[in-house]
């Protein structure tokens, strides 16, 4: 019988995996602070948990994917939290995006109950997330990977083992620091070709077929063609990642100069109240700028 899996945290993350899971035949419990969420899961045969505390007593593996430090904190401390009801042999797998001391606080913690634990973050959006098709980082011990690699298997397109505790964490700030700058570059490009006067949609065509092609290209450059802004994976959150991308260069002592720009560029959407739109929202903060509309 396969290892039964709670998920704590149901966003657009969350949700996929669960249904991921219960698709595959793991029984699954979730949680979520917002009960209403959990419904979807519930119609697919997940049985629902009250607490946190409640997740970690009755599983064998428990996958985290909550929205930052905070919501993590609320959900492992304290009388109902997942450190509470964490028992002897069970696997903790954070994939959430921390900081890596992140990692290694909650390691410390569960090694004390006799608890495993991975860091694995993940790269993905919604489309990604619903078809299984997550790319996943994983840190920690290799043993533990390589008992829990048939969820990743479920879960994702690809999985790779990045090293100690941390470095789960650590790639997923690297990997941040690259796709908030193309998302950025993209973006300012289209807007650039805009206000010279140049057939938009037969540029992206041209870009699609040079040395730069990417699938990030031709999902962005559409949507922001067709003003299509629904979330895959919300600019406020762009705005939390690239910060944290700022404090993990902050404790390396390295400089970085392109993501600091660009987080600024994120909270400026984000003052401009498009934080609940998907990050391609961008653009607009741009066209604002440049007086020029991508079309």
């Amino acid at each position: 019988m396969k290892e039964k899996v709670g998920v704590v945290g149901l966003g657009i993350m969350g949700l996929g995996i669960a249904k991921n899971l219960l698709k595959a035949g793991y029984p699954v419990a979730v949680y979520n602070r917002t009960k209403k969420k959990t419904s979807e899961c519930v119609d697919l045969g997940a049985s629902v948990c009250e607490t946190p505390r409640e997740i970690a007593e009755n599983c064998d593996i428990v996958i985290v994917m909550v929205w930052d430090l905070s919501a993590l904190k609320d959900v492992t401390l304290g009388p109902d939290g997942l450190l509470e009801g964490a028992h002897e042999g069970q696997v903790m797998i954070d994939m959430s995006t921390q900081m890596p001391k992140t990692a290694l606080w909650e390691q410390e913690m569960y090694a004390k109950k006799g608890v495993s634990f991975l860091d694995a973050p993940v790269h993905g959006t919604k489309a990604e997330v619903n078809a299984g098709g997550l790319w996943i980082m994983a840190g920690g011990e290799r043993s533990v990977f390589e008992k829990v690699k048939p969820l990743f298997e479920v879960l994702g397109e690809t999985y790779h083992y990045m090293g100690p505790t941390g470095k789960g964490f650590a790639t997923k700030m690297c990997g941040q620091l690259y796709v908030s700058s193309l998302v950025a570059a993209l973006a300012e490009a289209l807007v650039f070709a805009s206000k010279a006067g140049i057939d938009v949609r037969e540029a992206l065509k041209l870009w699609g077929e040079s040395d730069f092609r990417s699938p990030l290209l031709e999902g962005f450059g559409n949507a922001v063609l067709e003003r299509d802004f629904s979330v895959s994976f919300h600019l406020r959150t762009m705005v939390k990642d690239t910060n944290l991308v700022k404090d993990f260069a902050e404790d390396l002592g390295m400089p970085l100069f392109i993501p600091s720009i660009v987080h600024e560029m994120f909270k400026v959407g984000m003052n401009k109240g498009f934080g609940e739109e998907n990050a391609s929202a961008i653009v607009k903060v741009i066209e604002d700028m440049a007086g020029a509309k991508v079309e």
